[in-house]
């Protein structure tokens, strides 16, 4: 077996008792070395996937955690979705919902606006670090090393203005993308929070340069962004 398969065999196991097992009782079961699951278990607790019960160990917060993110896009579309429609049809313009992964925002709903070649298709990526949703979130993100790797590709000054940025956005809790990312396209985000302030995703908006009022958009993204992290808590 590879040291992945041990890992999940302790995991598998662990959920299948609905509790906690001893150590020895974990060996038996998974048919691997005491000292095998031993050391597994005590790196599996160290990374939080397993926690220490007076028994022995039972599945830790982490895995929880990842559960919870897992559902996350599920329930941002479904408490999105009349938002989106309805900012669609005040403003005309493409209207996505979109999520963090790795250094880029990942489209998980959008509604087509009047510019037809900008695209909309649902899983399409963009980099987190010149779109208006990638600032959106990055600006509300309490994981650092996230916001490191995503402006990693920058030079010091270059950095310090994105900071700079980002400050900006907590303040106003609008992002802009004034044609960074495609040329002639204004973008204006907003991130859409949990109940404790987690950032979950944004919400944005997106039409031609020259035809859509920063200005005029922003309190609708905005509000678009308090409406959907409502609507979540209330889910």
């Amino acid at each position: 077996m590879s040291v992945l398969d041990r890992i999940l065999a302790i995991l598998d196991t662990v959920k299948e008792c609905g509790g906690s097992l001893s150590i020895t009782d974990l060996a038996a079961r998974t048919c691997l070395p005491k000292s095998t699951v031993s050391r597994l278990a005590a790196e599996l607790t160290a990374q939080r996937y397993l926690e220490r019960t007076d028994d022995g160990v039972a599945l830790g917060l982490r895995l929880f955690e990842l559960g919870a993110r897992a559902s996350v896009p599920r329930r941002l579309i479904g408490a999105a979705a009349p938002v989106i429609r309805q900012l669609r049809e005040v403003t005309g313009e493409r209207v996505g919902l979109w999520v963090q992964q790795g250094t880029d925002m990942v489209s998980i709903a959008a509604i087509a606006g009047r510019v037809p070649l900008l695209p909309t298709r649902v899983g399409m990526r963009s980099p987190a670090l010149t779109t208006a949703s990638g600032k959106a979130y990055l600006a509300f993100c309490s994981d650092q090393g996230v916001v490191d790797r995503v402006s990693a590709p920058l030079a010091a000054a270059d950095a310090d203005h994105f900071r700079d940025e980002l400050t900006s956005v907590r303040s106003n809790v609008v992002a802009m993308d004034m044609g960074e990312s495609y040329p002639g396209i204004l973008a204006v985000a907003s991130p859409v929070l949990s109940n404790d302030r987690v950032v979950l995703g944004a919400i944005s908006i997106a039409g031609p340069s020259g035809g859509m009022d920063p200005d005029r958009v922003a309190p609708l993204v905005r509000a678009a962004g308090t409406n959907v992290s409502r609507r979540l808590t209330a889910a």
